[in-house]
């Protein structure tokens, strides 16, 4: 077992949350009136956009002087814009955070030079859930298994050059021999789904099981879409009988990489705030999601809209992260240089 593996396997016990505490009188002074705004870097219509919607709901409730909550969404690079924005530009008092992309904390590890950022001195809100990645072709596509995308060339439809899609279909590439020809530009999920379904591609190499669930769930009760492999470290529940694409790495070397990939996936749906907020104000919207992810209403309505709940503590998220950024130079690296390649294309 590597260590990336067992790195998640016991950052995986931690993500069950701890009970909120109670919130300070001058949280609920300062908050009463307020306007919070929940920034989301992703178009509307995807998994993170309809989770974060759930959230605003229901949050406010959780927080001392009950603010009104406004999900915002800020597309652009894949995630970054709405980072260094919350990084760089937010306010700091406690009014805004954001929801990004999973491996958009970890793109200061890579040198992103457009990742505008310190990861570790960002403050961690939470994560939802971990989650699982699936590559998928519509069902008219010549591909049938992953073992056809390795024979034979097919399109896959991604986002920016620099996103986690066409970033993981060049992995696919690189780490296990898959033939994808990369096609970018979609602003979002919702717009590469729609190009799946019109015929404009042959698929997408990767998309949350959970968002393709929720989003598109006539997809798969009318069998409208082949499932090729699971881009994670363990198996989905759902999918047991879906192979990982762990399994086809070309050499331990590419298997190494493909796990310091998939590690950002254990705090699948992150949330981040600004650095240097106040401590007391911070702990108020840690609690406030926790509270949040065990709140009666707030899961009714993620099991209506087929979303998981596996919540960890902003904490926890922290402490992962930080412990990734401890990664080998040399696993780093390999990973870093199909990023970059894609970048470029």
């Amino acid at each position: 077992m590597t260590w990336i593996v067992r790195m998640a396997a016991v950052a995986a016990l931690l993500i069950f949350g701890v009970a909120p505490g109670r919130a300070q009188t001058s949280a609920a002074d300062f908050y009463r009136g307020k306007q919070v705004d929940l920034i989301i870097a992703s178009s509307v219509g995807g998994g993170y956009d309809l989770l974060a919607r759930v959230i605003a709901e229901t949050m406010p409730n959780h927080i001392p002087g009950q603010p009104r909550m406004v999900p915002r969404n800020m597309v652009g690079a894949g995630g970054l814009t709405a980072a260094n924005y919350i990084y760089n530009t937010a306010p700091k008092d406690g009014t805004a955070f954001v929801t990004v992309q999973n491996p958009i904390p970890f793109m200061p590890l890579f040198g992103e030079p457009q990742a505008r950022f310190d990861a570790l001195k960002l403050n961690y809100v939470g994560s939802a859930n971990s989650e699982v990645e699936v590559a998928f072709v519509w069902h008219t596509s010549k591909i049938q298994t992953l073992q056809d995308a390795i024979a034979q060339e097919s399109t896959m439809a991604t986002t920016g050059g620099g996103a986690t899609s066409a970033f993981m279909a060049s992995a696919m590439n690189t780490f296990v021999g898959t033939k994808f020809k990369i096609i970018t530009g979609y602003p979002g999920t919702a717009e590469v789904t729609l190009a799946v379904e019109r015929g404009e591609v042959d698929g997408h190499p990767s998309i949350f099981w959970t968002t393709l669930k929720a989003t598109k769930p006539q997809w798969l009760a009318n069998n409208q879409v082949r499932l090729l492999a699971q881009l994670a470290l363990k198996k989905h529940p759902d999918l047991p009988d879906l192979p990982l694409l762990l399994d086809f790495a070309k050499t331990e070397e590419d298997r190494e990489a493909l796990e310091l990939i998939f590690a950002a996936q254990l705090p699948g749906r992150p949330y981040l705030a600004p650095p240097d907020m106040p401590a007391d104000r911070l702990k108020v919207l840690q609690d406030a999601f926790m509270a949040t992810m065990e709140d009666p209403a707030f899961l009714a309505q993620a099991k209506k809209r087929d979303l998981e709940i596996q919540p960890m503590t902003g904490p926890d998220v922290k402490a992962f992260i930080t412990k990734t950024y401890q990664t080998p130079k040399e696993i780093v690296d390999r990973v870093n240089a199909v990023r970059l390649a894609i970048q470029e294309r």
